[in-house]
């Protein structure tokens, strides 16, 4: 099978079906009705051309994602509670309450994720500074 000088177009929308939904070549060809051998589609996926251009599908995907201005921590803990509820489903007990754990922590019920560290930005060399501004103060008081 002789290399093609370009990507066919179907390898175009093949690369952005398996970015957005995690498929194999075989199985994007077969949504796009497109036959391809298991042969075919190893060659393919051998070529630098075709894993640049799914690197890419993949890179504008997630950018996109990450772009939604409706993603927000509301959006993620419901997804996390969407899967937790199908691991409870399958049986898998203690991955669903670890993510239910997860949750707990994501809403600052739990640890320090919910705690605010107002020096958390200071250097030593900082705070050592205030420490000697505070206490040349309560040396000295004011004169009004």
């Amino acid at each position: 099978m002789g290399r093609p000088e370009r990507l066919e177009d179907w390898l175009l929308e093949a690369a952005n079906i398996m970015a957005r939904m995690g498929v194999s070549l075989k199985q994007a060809a077969t949504i796009l009705k497109h036959e391809v051998t298991s042969d075919e589609a190893n060659v393919i996926l051998r070529r630098a051309s075709f894993n640049r251009l799914l690197w890419e599908a993949r890179h504008r995907y997630f950018q996109e994602l990450g772009n939604d201005p409706h993603f927000n921590k509301n959006v993620s803990i419901g997804k996390l509670l969407d899967l937790s509820r199908k691991l409870e489903e399958e049986g898998e007990y203690d991955k669903a309450s670890e993510v239910l754990f997860k949750i707990a922590k994501m809403s600052g019920w739990v640890g320090v994720e919910g705690q605010v560290n107002v020096f958390a930005d200071l250097s030593q060399r900082d705070l050592d500074q205030i420490r000697d501004k505070v206490s040349k103060e309560a040396v000295q008081p004011k004169v009004n």
